[in-house]
């Protein structure tokens, strides 16, 4: 029984790393229009091996050299593997794909192993919560060792929103990157966002998080607001880079995936350090879990949403987000801040945004745009400016999405006596480039 699972483990796995490289398959999209490079804008499939040889041959060696994958000195041995990958990446998170596909053949090699196995997963885990490796890499892992009946851990599936899970109990007010994405509510969330997008182009749900996970996601991402306000810089206009105040009023940062990591390590070591049940076996018995980071929350958005959105929409819409690579958009509004004015976010025959879906953290609170402005506004139909109005507040906790190509929209100016600033989250989904198939497809049917 052991043995047949472990070769069942073997060939999803094999596949899924297969379909992930295929040519052409894996497309590095940078949102931003600025400071693009070369090796961002056409990686090639030659890089993409180069990548994943390195990740597979150094994490094998990793493994090889250490008797006890327990020693969380590991984590160093990890990050300088990223530190001299041999394609420079503008963003260094976007390699973590090809360390978490390294983690998946180990972990389809040990699967006869039962010992083996939970050390490899432990580690992929705590290397998801240092940045390294994507949490929904680690979910999907977890999903497929669960079904095999080889492995279940709850820290990395603690149930619908948290559950009653020990950290919840240990802190009712915190909560770990693990919720989010197992978070029922989102689902629900992105079931209504998809049954809009299909009927009309657009979609407003309320409570995409619920009041725990909303409150824990919007403290990492006024974290990152406060503490990295030397990344963020005046919002660009188009592909040419420029600014004009008058015309877009925001400042904004991209945020990659691993933001923040450290600090929510820290954080969670404070808040958890000596809750840790015994029942977490070897590493994740040393380790606390970390609290959500920003990073967590534009993962979460980017690769969770989007699988239960493309899941609830008719096959071929959109991309899986497996094959591509992306940034949010972290967006500030200060009080007296002018708006955006109406456009759409496609910028010719190349671009490939289809859905754009942005999040307000729930520090904006019960915003009042009649009083403090920053309303976004959308002009759904074909003629932009012609199409039916929608005036939305950008309230806690909303998620709003609409198509990327189609759909006007703009941004009201945010009032002097505004009391806050109005903070948004924005990420963009990508459409099929033409002529091309997707694999992502071919699973799901």
């Amino acid at each position: 029984m052991r043995h047949n699972a472990a070769h069942a483990l073997a060939r999803v796995v094999q596949a899924s790393v297969s379909r992930e490289v295929a040519s052409g398959t894996l497309r590095f999209a940078p949102l931003a229009p600025r400071r693009l490079t070369r090796s961002m804008s056409s990686i090639t499939e030659d890089d993409q091996q180069r990548l994943l040889e390195h990740y597979a041959v150094g994490l094998r060696g990793i493994l090889a050299e250490h008797d006890d994958l327990t020693d969380p000195a590991l984590t160093a041995k990890m990050r300088a593997l990223r530190d001299d990958a041999p394609v420079r990446l503008e963003h260094r998170f976007w390699g973590a794909q090809f360390l978490a596909m390294a983690f998946g053949h180990e972990l389809g090699f040990a699967a006869a192993h039962p010992p083996a196995l939970r050390a490899i997963f432990n580690l992929g885990v705590v290397a998801a919560e240092n940045g390294l490796v994507p949490f929904q890499a680690m979910r999907s892992a977890h999903g497929q060792l669960a079904r095999l009946g080889v492995l279940r851990c709850d820290r990395v599936d603690p149930g619908a929103d948290g559950g009653d899970g020990w950290w919840s109990i240990a802190a009712p007010r915190a909560a770990t990157p693990w919720e989010l994405f197992a978070s029922d509510r989102l689902r629900v969330a992105a079931r209504e966002a998809a049954a809009g997008l299909v009927a009309r182009g657009s979609a407003v749900v309320d409570g995409a998080l619920g009041p725990r996970l909303a409150e824990a996601a919007s403290a990492a991402l006024t974290r990152h607001v406060a503490s990295e306000r030397h990344l963020f810089s005046a919002g660009r206009l188009d592909q040419t880079g420029r600014s004009d105040a008058s015309t877009r009023g925001d400042i904004i940062s991209w945020i990659s995936g691993d933001e923040g990591a450290d600090e929510a390590l820290r954080l969670g070591a404070g808040i958890w350090g000596g809750h840790v049940p015994g029942s977490s076996e070897g590493l994740l018995g040393r380790c606390p879990p970390a609290v959500v980071s920003p990073g967590a929350v534009a993962q979460m958005f980017r690769s969770c949403l989007s699988d239960h959105v493309i899941s609830a929409m008719p096959a071929g819409v959109l991309m899986s987000s497996d094959n591509y690579v992306t940034n949010a958009m972290m967006s500030v509004y200060a009080p007296g801040a002018p708006g955006f004015v109406p456009h759409t976010d496609h910028c010719g025959g190349h671009d490939l945004r289809r859905v754009t879906a942005v999040y307000y953290p729930a520090s904006n609170g019960d915003w009042d745009a009649d009083r403090d402005g920053g309303a976004l506004v959308l002009r759904p139909g074909e003629d932009g400016a012609g199409g039916r109005r929608e005036t939305i507040a950008p309230v806690g906790d909303r998620l709003v999405v609409f198509y990327s190509d189609e759909v006007e929209h703009e941004v009201v100016g945010v009032s002097e006596g505004a009391s806050r600033e109005r903070l948004a989250l924005s990420f963009w989904y990508l459409k099929p480039p033409p002529g091309r198939f997707d694999p992502s497809l071919m699973s799901r049917s």
